[in-house]
């Protein structure tokens, strides 16, 4: 056995963690995939951001071989975070549909990395139809019940420039997917004796500005005063908005909660505004 080298590696990226890389995703081969995988005498080394693909150099010629027989990688990948489209753009793909990216559709982007949509985060131009191949030979009967988050097929060709060549350098055998996070409207609603005060949300970085909606009734008769942010936010795995909520007095602002907590993608839902259904997270402060 000689020492393994690198053969492909695909990593996934994303907005809404703080050091931009994906969390919680698993990495399945497809059936064909893990017969594949062993015939050629592959290496597998998956994590919650990508998976890397290695291959044993004195076996290099056998790899080739099954390279020129069309050796294709398919993998299922699934998150083990139930919340993951909610903070995710574009956003979960219609039922009949998921998210396909392929490594012979490379994109460049401006750092010269190879990404696997054309645009600088994956769109939903990247949904592909559940009846269109090469779907129906990729997924089983149980993953039309608990539908992998998308799917990445990797090709694997034995040409000149293909990811056999011996000569390919380490950049052209990386792969990237980048997503954007969803944005929401944060939508405050200030109860109990706080509601019956002149307040607003002052934003420390003067970044946001809040609008006050009045006063609405809460389940159990209970009266709340809503402000609503004037535009969409960014989700963050680690909000970075620091917001105090304040009375306007005769005598000036007062603080009134020093740091209000943010938006929590497990409040997230959709409303009716100026005629359009937005994302909106949901804050309770009493």
């Amino acid at each position: 056995m000689g020492a393994y080298r690198l053969l492909v590696n695909v990593t996934v990226e994303h907005d809404y963690f703080s050091g931009q890389l994906c969390k919680n995703l698993e990495f399945v081969p497809s059936e064909s995939c893990a017969v594949s995988l062993r015939r050629a005498g592959l290496l597998l080394k998956s994590s919650e951001s990508g998976i890397a693909v290695y291959f044993d150099e004195e076996k290099i010629n056998i790899l080739r071989l099954h390279a020129e027989d069309d050796l294709v990688l398919t993998f299922k990948v699934f998150s083990k975070d139930n919340n993951f489209f909610r903070y995710t753009a574009p956003g979960a793909p219609p039922d009949d549909a998921i998210l396909f990216f392929d490594t012979q559709q490379v994109t460049r982007d401006a750092a010269d990395k190879q990404m696997l949509h054309p645009d600088a985060h994956a769109a939903a131009d990247a949904w592909l139809k559940l009846t269109t191949d090469p779907l129906p030979e990729i997924l089983e009967r149980k993953d039309y019940l608990v539908k992998p988050v998308f799917i990445v097929r990797v090709s694997i060709t034995a040409g000149a420039e293909g990811l056999c060549s011996e000569n390919l350098d380490a950049a052209a055998r990386k792969f990237y997917i980048r997503f954007t996070t969803n944005q929401t409207y944060w939508k405050y609603y200030i109860l109990g004796d706080l509601s019956k005060r002149n307040v607003f949300i002052a934003d420390l970085d003067n970044a946001l500005q809040f609008e006050n909606l009045g006063s609405t009734l809460l389940p159990g008769n209970r009266e709340a005063v809503q402000l609503l942010s004037s535009k969409a936010i960014p989700l963050h795995e680690q909000p970075h908005q620091r917001l105090q909520l304040k009375e306007s007095t005769g005598m000036g602002d007062r603080i009134l909660v020093k740091r209000l907590p943010n938006a929590s993608v497990e409040q997230v839902h959709g409303d009716l505004m100026a005629g359009k259904i937005e994302q909106v997270s949901e804050i309770y402060i009493s």
